[in-house]
């Protein structure tokens, strides 16, 4: 089989998208699957921005000869409805990294709320046509992969996909994130506590609420520090959200080499993942695999991933009140820490590439013989 793998990002291995999909594409070639990946870089006119994403369906169907040597297209999120149109053309398989319309909902909640503005740019693009174009593009792909089970039941009841046409597959984690050696888990009441909050520092990840989670937990209790990594902004801005009083126990790291995270999140015992809206959570599982108690909110991919009370503490999002609660809690009782690390390690180990690929294959094998029951139906 060949497949080519395609996404609207820049190439780059420490990314989200891309990230991911390089290493589904490895993952797929250790099975015996010659895959070639596709990104921005090799189509982009301007600058990567938004008219490069407008004119990227476009151009990938411009592209309809040197797409017929292969089996099968893994297309990232909305950018197959034009090269769908083509009856000649290889196996379509429409790949969401997070399904655009649950983010889309929350992002209105939060500009309701009055916590967002939004400019008429989102509306016009990132909140209509964007919709539209992903909509557009799972309709009519001839098989759809999204990453939890609420994204599916979304493209199957809303969007209107056959069942059978579309399937919930985990992503994975790098090998050098599992079987860690995790074995110092105890926890004595009086030593520093440490947080670490993974990811962008934007809206979307619920940096607004657990700002103020840790600014009321911070100034309560003088033996917690807090870190964020993988900012990806200047460190006054992660600062300038926490009261001066409690500013030297909050550390900012805006970029780190995707590897070296195991050994930044040594020593770390609690892992806060506020977020609004998710497709999976990558980093949650990272920090998991690393022997951190998870504290996440009960959105889409987490609530596919950890139960409450068992391998994780599940608060309501935007809920500061809980998340405060939820980390008192890890704070005053070191055996239910202890034992959500232990069992969010074990629950991490799981989440192998290679699991994620075998996954993937069946679906695309799957895609490929309805295709070929189609074509022996029409002739």
């Amino acid at each position: 089989m060949k497949v080519a793998m395609i996404a609207n990002s820049n190439h780059n291995v420490n990314s989200g998208v891309s990230g991911t999909r390089i290493a589904i594409a490895e993952s797929l070639r250790q099975l015996g699957v010659q895959v070639d990946t596709y990104f921005m870089d090799d189509f982009k006119v301007f600058d990567g921005g938004i008219m490069d994403k407008i004119i990227f369906p476009w151009k990938l169907a411009s592209r309809l000869s040197k797409w017929k040597e292969y089996d099968l297209l893994d297309i990232a999120s909305g950018d197959s409805w034009v090269l769908s149109y083509f009856r000649k053309r290889p196996v379509i398989v429409s790949s969401s990294h997070g399904l655009e319309h649950l983010a889309h909902r929350e992002i209105l909640e939060e500009h309701r709320l009055g916590n967002l503005p939004l400019s008429k740019k989102y509306f016009i693009y990132w909140g209509g046509y964007r919709i539209w174009e992903v909509s557009k593009s799972f309709k009519r792909a001839d098989f759809s992969i999204v990453l939890n089970s609420e994204d599916k039941h979304f493209v199957q009841d809303q969007i209107g996909k056959d069942s059978y046409k579309i399937s919930a597959i985990f992503n994975g984690i790098p090998s050098y994130f599992l079987n860690l050696p995790v074995n110092d888990m105890e926890t004595a009441n009086n030593e520093v506590i440490q947080i670490a909050q993974v990811g962008s520092y934007i809206h979307r990840k619920g940096i607004s609420y657990s700002a103020q989670a840790l600014n009321t937990i911070l100034a309560k209790y003088a033996h917690v520090e807090v870190a964020f990594m993988g900012t990806g902004c200047e460190d006054e801005k992660v600062l300038a959200d926490f009261d001066p009083e409690v500013r030297d126990r909050v550390t900012t790291i805006p970029t780190y080499k995707h590897s070296e995270l195991p050994h930044l999140l040594r020593g770390y015992h609690i892992k806060l993942f506020p977020t609004l809206s998710e497709g999976f959570g990558k980093t949650l599982i990272e920090c998991m695999a690393c022997g951190l108690a998870p504290i996440t909110t009960d959105t889409a991919g987490p609530a596919d991933i950890v139960t409450d009370g068992v391998d994780a503490l599940v608060i309501p999002k935007r809920n500061i009140d809980q998340m405060v609660v939820a980390i008192e809690k890890l704070i005053h009782d070191p055996s239910l820490l202890k034992q959500l690390r232990f069992n969010a390690y074990r629950t991490a180990q799981k989440f192998t590439w290679d699991n994620a690929a075998k996954n993937r294959l069946a679906c695309y094998e799957q895609a490929i013989r309805e295709m070929k029951r189609g074509y022996a139906q029409e002739s």
